[in-house]
């Protein structure tokens, strides 16, 4: 089984239940990326490092390129390398980064896979806000992979497909469906969210957004205190 991830700390506890021999493969994927935020119109690792920068998400730094640069070349590689008859699990939740990663993988995988395996964290954390880097090992893991789920690669490619495509850079989360928008909408949220209440209270802020639908929280973060800087 060819597991595939989107954060880190899911990454090395996958490291673990295979070390412990609960899964059968060390072939772990973990996508440095997220997709939610910036457009693939001239898809490169650079070009994705110099995005995520910009809506600071990571730090611009040599030894941080490098680090990404690493683990992208990693993930890409092993997805280029997946082959018929290959099984493939996929560990996400409901927050954006993990659900349309889980998206584009589908659309990059379309072309050899019928199907992957899927284990959605949200079946034990029963909160939307939390991702899978919440599960707790090995109890999570092991009840997920009991409860995975068969889903067809074709039904979520056409999704990935959307998403790779457009030119809007920003990707929400809105009753479990990706919402495609501009900065300049998400600004609109977000002063929406402000003339609403009285005082700017920056968490108050990023909670009335986050009801209406899931965003990276660290990009908003920063994008809510900009606009009242401003």
């Amino acid at each position: 089984m060819i597991e595939i991830c989107f954060d880190t700390s899911t990454e090395a506890n996958l490291r673990y239940l295979y070390a412990v021999g609960v899964i059968d493969s060390n072939t772990i994927l973990c996508c440095p990326d997220d997709y939610t935020l910036g457009n693939f119109n001239n898809f490169s690792i650079d070009e994705r490092y110099e995005q995520l920068c910009k809506y600071g998400v990571i730090d611009y730094d040599k030894r941080n390129k490098e680090y990404f640069y690493k683990k992208y070349s990693l993930f890409l590689n092993g997805l280029y390398k997946i082959k018929q008859g290959d099984k493939v699990r996929i560990w996400i939740s409901q927050v954006p980064m993990e659900m349309v990663g889980f998206f584009v993988a589908c659309y990059f995988l379309r072309d050899v896979l019928n199907s992957v395996f899927v284990c959605d964290a949200n079946i034990i954390l029963h909160d939307i806000s939390k991702h899978t880097a919440f599960l707790n090992c090995p109890t999570d893991f092991i009840q997920l992979m009991n409860k995975m789920e068969n889903v067809p690669v074709l039904k979520y490619s056409e999704i990935g497909e959307k998403i790779f495509l457009t030119d809007k850079t920003i990707k929400l989360i809105k009753n479990g469906e990706v919402i495609m928008m501009n900065e300049k909408d998400l600004d609109r949220l977000i002063y929406d969210a402000i003339n609403g209440q009285k005082g700017n209270n920056t968490e108050r802020i990023i909670e009335e957004v986050s009801k209406k639908s899931l965003i990276n929280y660290l990009y908003l973060y920063k994008k809510v205190r900009k606009i009242i800087v401003e």
